[in-house]
């Protein structure tokens, strides 16, 4: 990174009125919109987050994309394939076939809120 690409956060424009982009394709738009360059690292949870995730891998260089699966309805949401609150089905069919690194929030992480550390 060279003295040129070093900015202040507030040098960024950010979103526009009505970007919101949530759980819903167009955010590789928003991202390069806002920060001007693509990711050479991103992090996903549902398939609203898939094109994001297809724009990362698709740039020269070192890259990383991950999916956090939630798997931990106790201590926060699971949801999958066919759920009513979130929607992983595309994203991690994309991500096993591509080698992507799969995140269980059950499984692998002991702590998802600070205030479960005693």
């Amino acid at each position: 990174m060279s003295i040129a690409d070093r900015r202040e956060y507030s040098d960024f424009p950010g979103p526009r009125k009505g970007d919101r982009q949530g759980d819903r394709p167009g955010k590789a738009e928003g991202i390069n919109r806002f920060i001007g360059r693509r990711p050479v690292f991103s992090f996903g949870n549902s398939d609203g987050d898939q094109q994001m995730l297809e724009w990362t891998a698709a740039g020269a260089g070192a890259r990383f994309m991950g999916l956090v699966h939630h798997t931990d309805a106790v201590r926060e949401y699971a949801y999958d394939r066919n759920s009513p609150i979130g929607r992983l089905d595309k994203a991690w069919d994309e991500a096993v076939r591509r080698g992507w690194t799969i995140v269980d929030m059950k499984n692998d992480w002991k702590v998802i809120y600070p205030f479960e550390v005693k």
